[in-house]
């Protein structure tokens, strides 16, 4: 967390890797929240930390952030990553190309959380730093200007 101007990297390991980011977008109270996410794998780790995501989406909502959410094509299906007007979500789907995008990024004010979805090697990396954020916020407009409304 920025503290004083203080910039700072943390690294979380196993399940921890998943869901410190996922807190940190609640503490930052940023909205928009944009996030490129790999649905299918996100819904395996949603079955993992069981409770804990539920829980972090009713306060995301309490808290009026919204989350601009660009999945993959194959992702499409998933109910759980459809945009929803309740859960303040905007769902948009990456242009084809992003397959094997194993991990989940988000850029929320000065920070940016990415995630790896590898259930034997999980990380996840929390960045406070408002220049590497603008530039990752930036790379997210962009693809979310070329992505397809879902």
């Amino acid at each position: 967390m920025k503290k004083n101007n203080v910039q700072q990297a943390e690294i979380y390991y196993g399940l921890d890797g998943y869901t410190k980011p996922l807190i940190r977008r609640i503490e930052a109270d940023k909205s928009p929240i944009k996030q490129f996410v790999n649905g299918k794998s996100a819904a395996v780790f949603h079955k993992m930390t069981g409770y804990l995501v539920n829980q972090i989406i009713s306060q995301r909502v309490e808290k009026g952030l919204e989350i601009k959410n660009l999945i993959r094509q194959e992702d499409q299906d998933l109910q759980i990553e459809l945009s929803n007007p309740k859960t303040l979500k905007e769902t948009r789907l990456l242009p084809k190309g992003f397959k094997n995008m194993n991990v989940v990024f988000a850029v929320f004010g000065d920070t940016v959380a990415l995630s790896s979805f590898d259930k034997t090697n999980q990380l996840g990396v929390i960045i406070t730093n408002s220049t590497i954020a603008k530039a990752f916020g930036m790379i997210f407009d962009a693809i979310w200007e070329h992505s397809t409304p879902k």
